[in-house]
């Protein structure tokens, strides 16, 4: 069995997906397209001083090689007629626009909870109660911290800063939902009814983004966007 794996993106049309597999030593190299072994190395030595083939689809010449990097790890190196293979764990795909909405409904759902602040300072004047001002500063400071958290992760964190947004709206989806249940029992006394429409608004933004984050998820795949001419270089 297996225990190194590694993808790469072949720069042929199309860009293929190839998949490098050894040991922990890196003896018994293969390179594998389209499950069929392309090159085999069987030691680890074979395999730094490289070697090569000639793919029967393209006619293209296939190279591996083992290269020692400063890390201190050797990096394996696939190259296509001369031109390196993308490794897939490094590809990173440009925001994509549904990417930029769905930081925006991230940010709509933060600016409603702020509203939602600012109305509990106003029970808090009105009242003079300890607890309306606490919720205010809380309430608050949650949503400067998802403004300046949900909204780069969502644009900027790829693929597991779109789940971490998701799940991250969900539970702020569930805290609003309650806040605001919990504020139509007081009825319109102390802007009752205003926190919680503000709060309720909140919790919607939070949903839209649990469930359009989905969509993202799969604008932002970065084999996806390396094939539409969509990565970052």
């Amino acid at each position: 069995m297996a225990e190194i794996e590694r993808a790469f993106l072949l720069p042929l049309p199309g860009w293929p997906r190839a998949v490098f597999t050894s040991d922990f030593g890196y003896d018994r190299a293969e390179l594998r397209l389209d499950g069929s072994v392309v090159l085999r190395t069987p030691t680890r030595l074979v395999l730094e001083h490289g070697v090569g083939g000639v793919l029967a689809a393209s006619g293209a010449r296939v190279e591996m090689r083992l290269r020692p990097n400063d890390r201190g790890t050797p990096d394996v190196c696939v190259a296509i007629d001369g031109r390196a293979a993308r490794p897939e764990e490094a590809l990173r795909a440009r925001p994509s626009p549904s990417a930029w909405a769905h930081a925006c409904l991230a940010l709509a759902a933060s600016a409603a909870g702020f509203v939602a602040s600012y109305l509990y300072l106003l029970r808090a004047a009105a009242e003079e109660g300890d607890w309306a001002l606490k919720m205010a500063r809380h309430m608050a400071g949650w949503h400067l911290l998802l403004v300046v958290t949900l909204f780069p992760a969502s644009v900027w964190g790829q693929r597991a800063g779109i789940r971490a947004v998701q799940y991250t709206s969900a539970l702020f989806f569930a805290i609003h939902v309650g806040i605001a249940l919990a504020n139509l029992g007081a009825g319109a006394s102390g802007h009752g009814g205003s926190i919680a429409f503000f709060n309720a608004l909140s919790g919607v933004f939070f949903f839209a983004a649990v469930v359009y984050g989905n969509r993202v998820h799969r604008d932002m795949d970065p084999v996806a966007a390396l094939r539409a001419g969509r990565v970052r270089e």
